[in-house]
């Protein structure tokens, strides 16, 4: 019978030996416990380098010319136009807001009119800047877009954060 079959072989129990894992465990923690009791020792102060821009005398500074979109009263919409540069300086338009068509029209003339003014000042600017108040449709947005598209091709847009700081700023100084 015992020809028939086979013979049973006896389990043999695998033993993990976990020596080994233990002393990597113990290094690990004793490494990490050292590491960040030692980081505060790290901490390196530096002074602040002692290098200066050196600007050229015969390229002018970047106009950076930003065009905001605010409501500065409750029934009035305005379109402000600031630049920096070598003369800085500023023009604004006031829209009335009536319906949202009336009003989308009125400011891409506004808009138009100051980008044109900006140009005859400025030939050679091609970029601005452009924002508008969080709390104005975004249909003024494409407006204004629209009016500065033909004298100001580049048009690169701020956030409305910044356009609420600059209307604050805007209307504190109308209020001294």
């Amino acid at each position: 019978m015992d020809d028939y079959f086979p013979k049973r072989h006896k389990r043999r129990i695998v033993e993990l030996n976990i020596v080994p894992i233990l002393d990597m465990l113990t290094t690990v923690i004793f490494f990490l416990l050292l590491s960040t009791s030692f980081m505060e020792y790290t901490k390196l102060t530096v002074p602040p380098s002692g290098t200066s821009v050196i600007t050229d005398p015969l390229v002018p500074p970047p106009l950076g010319p930003r065009l905001i979109l605010f409501r500065s009263s409750g029934k009035e919409l305005r379109a402000m136009l600031t630049w920096s540069g070598a003369k800085p300086g500023e023009a604004q338009e006031t829209v009335s807001i009536s319906d949202l068509d009336g009003t989308r029209l009125s400011l891409l003339t506004a808009t138009r009119k100051l980008s044109k003014e900006f140009l005859v000042k400025f030939p050679k600017e091609k970029t601005l800047q452009i924002g508008l108040d969080a709390k104005l449709p975004y249909q003024y947005l494409i407006a204004g877009m629209d009016g500065v598209r033909d004298s100001l091709p580049d048009i690169v847009l701020i956030s409305p954060a910044e356009v609420a700081a600059r209307s604050r700023q805007f209307k504190g100084s109308e209020a001294k």
